[in-house]
């Protein structure tokens, strides 16, 4: 292996061979380690990008690579191929985190259909309903009591009482531009606190 083009060695050029240079990466030496790193982190990020979609996945696993590498340089040995070993270990780790993803993706739709599950016979019990019902009433009034004060009254006059933005804002002395805002501003804060309710009101609707 020659590394006269790697910035490996400062002053001329020698000609290393793989067991001499193991033995320098066993010695913890920093420039063996860096030429490594240059040499191989192209070549292992393309095999790991083969593996995975996700461009900042194929990174970490690289990096970890290069990592184990350093942690576990004193169990190389002198006859190791470094060049399969290095392809074997990323070819590893990817298939590694896939298999993680996959157990953590299965995991993830499990836990949702359980809760669907559990949403589903909620609903189906009148009475459960009846009290779901209750419960988003008090966190709309709840959300109401959190407005600003004059916010609140030209939404309740909007979305309660039914009057058009022309009507609010020459009953209340305002541009309409002005109760535009207001309900706007309103929407999006009651969008926010009833959020883990807006999945549910539809289903209760069409009850």
């Amino acid at each position: 292996m020659e590394l006269e083009q790697t910035g490996f060695l400062e002053s001329r050029s020698i000609n290393i061979n793989a067991n001499s240079f193991i033995l320098l990466l066993r010695k913890g030496d920093n420039r063996a380690f860096e030429t490594l790193f240059r040499l191989y982190y192209d070549k292992l990020f393309h095999i790991a990008k083969g593996y995975l979609d996700s461009h900042e996945d194929a990174e970490g696993v690289v990096q970890n690579t290069f990592l184990k590498i350093w942690e576990y340089r004193l169990k190389l040995e002198v006859s190791t191929n470094l060049n399969g070993y290095l392809y074997a270990m990323t070819k590893n780790a990817c298939l590694d985190h896939l298999k993680h993803q996959k157990i953590k993706n299965n995991y993830i739709d499990l836990r949702q259909h359980k809760k669907r599950m559990i949403q589903y016979q909620f609903l189906k019990d009148e009475a459960a309903s009846l009290l779901l019902k209750n419960e988003l009433e008090r966190k709309i009034i709840q959300g109401l009591d959190l407005l600003p004060e004059k916010c609140k009254k030209v939404f309740v006059k909007s979305r309660m009482e039914g009057l058009k933005h022309h009507e609010i804002a020459k009953l209340m002395g305002i541009s309409k531009r002005t109760v535009d805002n207001h309900i706007a501003n309103a929407l999006r804060h009651m969008r926010l606190h009833l959020r883990e309710f807006l999945s549910l009101i539809f289903i209760i609707l069409l009850k």
